[in-house]
């Protein structure tokens, strides 16, 4: 059996996602090893992402472990046959495996950098933010899946305060402050929250002056996510957009890494003066 060296963080994900849900069926992996007519070792090997899973043998999991939804298994089967890959576009399919990754990703981190040009933060987002956001995307004319995005959306930023938390540096463009999504009331609680965020003792949060558009010099036109993972997991760059989320492991994200520092050494205002301003736009917006 060929062991993949080292593997990549897709193949990590689909490992973790294999041992938590025979976890949660109660399944031993000596029991799982035996239907299989594998070795618990091999069992072991799969679920750390040590070895590759064969397709056959995903096939027989899924089966052995209820999971019978048509779309979803074919989302999770493209994504076992894709774990090798050191780089991957997942495309406009479900929306929630690309969440998942992020939420997988988030947990491993040992430190996240966003840049956010548009609007806040996915992690920081709350629950009336998200929903005017999503509900107005591709997906309003379905309530279901807006619900479920929303709250996926919710469950990454746990992270931010659990026990195990990632450092997180936030960098935003300024000009995120000025827009009213779901009106002023929404608007005073995101404001709020960013606050919040922003005095947590593993976050930096700090803005882009409105007047610097720097970024564009270097070709960053969308925002994008950095997950610094532990050796021996790459890092990686997650870019999303409307028609597709983009993954990028090393060494291919030097750009991403270099234009993240660069603009916070040299055009970010201070994390003092950033709360300062998210702080005065609060009070302007917020309902007397």
């Amino acid at each position: 059996m060929v062991k993949s060296n080292p593997p990549t963080t897709r193949a990590r994900y689909i490992a973790s996602l294999m041992r938590e849900t025979r976890e949660k069926r109660k399944l031993k992996a000596a029991g799982v090893a035996d239907h299989l007519g594998k070795t618990a070792a091999t069992i072991s090997r799969y679920e750390s992402g040590e070895y590759p899973i064969p397709g056959d043998t995903f096939i027989d999991l899924l089966d052995l472990y209820g999971i019978d939804d048509p779309i979803e298994r074919a989302s999770l089967i493209e994504m076992n046959e894709d774990a090798p890959k050191r780089g991957w576009v997942d495309g406009f399919k479900p929306y929630i495996h690309n969440l998942a990754n992020n939420v997988w990703m988030e947990g491993e981190a040992t430190k996240v950098q966003i840049l956010e040009l548009v609007v806040a933060p996915g992690i920081t987002q709350t629950r009336n933010y998200a929903h005017a956001l999503i509900s107005n995307g591709p997906n309003k004319h379905d309530p279901t899946a807006v619900k479920r995005q929303v709250e996926a959306r919710l469950l990454r930023s746990r992270i931010l305060e659990s026990p195990n938390a990632p450092e997180v540096e936030l960098l935003m463009h300024e000009s995120i402050l000025d827009q009213r999504v779901g009106g002023d009331e929404v608007t005073a609680e995101q404001l709020e929250r960013l606050l919040a965020v922003s005095g947590l003792p593993n976050v930096t949060l700090r803005l882009l002056p409105r007047e610097s558009w720097a970024h564009l010099a270097a070709g960053i036109v969308v925002g994008y996510t950095v997950f610094h993972l532990p050796e021996p997991l790459p890092s990686v760059v997650y870019i999303d957009s409307s028609a597709a989320a983009i993954y990028e492991e090393d060494p291919d994200i030097g750009l991403f890494k270099d234009t993240f520092d660069a603009l916070m050494a040299d055009v970010a205002l201070s994390a003092e003066v950033s709360t300062k301003r998210i702080a005065k736009e609060l009070k302007d917006v917020k309902p007397k």
